[in-house]
């Protein structure tokens, strides 16, 4: 594509530019636009935050995820040579009935760890969202004072 224009450019969309200027056209008296804009940044970067603990815990899923395929593979590879070695007959139903049991234990470990993993990483998300929200009603709570004693 010949330089950086859109090949569809009815979807363009420039975005405003929110700097002080933005806000004098809305000037209302004892509003103080400044603070208006620092709270919603502060909104802002705590949502890229909370993104970023998230991704930070689902990518640490991810890569014990992968751990557990490589000690699933492994234990497969065990698995099937105690069976073999079981084949004369008559230890097969008792091996096959340990690696039953043993299977089902280390997938129930896997499940429980791998939705701890998941609890965290919404958990620690939720609580940079939760902190900035207490925050933020404390902020639009002293403007609403500012403006209130303003107004007597």
């Amino acid at each position: 594509m010949a330089g950086n224009k859109s090949p569809f450019p009815e979807f363009d969309f420039k975005w405003p530019n929110f700097d002080q200027g933005f806000w004098d056209q809305f000037n209302v008296p004892g509003v103080d636009t400044s603070a208006l804009m620092e709270s919603q940044k502060k909104n802002f970067d705590a949502l890229v935050k909370a993104n970023q603990k998230a991704a930070e815990g689902y990518q640490q899923m991810m890569v014990r995820q992968g751990e557990i395929m490589t000690e699933t593979m492994g234990a497969i590879q065990e698995a099937v040579t105690d069976l073999m070695k079981a084949n004369d007959g008559k230890d097969l139903p008792k091996k096959q009935a340990e690696l039953i049991e043993k299977t089902v234990a280390r997938a129930l470990k896997h499940m429980k760890e791998l939705a701890e993993l998941a609890i965290d990483a919404n958990s620690d998300a939720f609580k940079v969202m939760r902190d900035r929200a207490k925050e933020s009603i404390g902020e639009m709570q002293d403007l609403a004072d500012k403006i209130a004693a303003g107004k007597k």
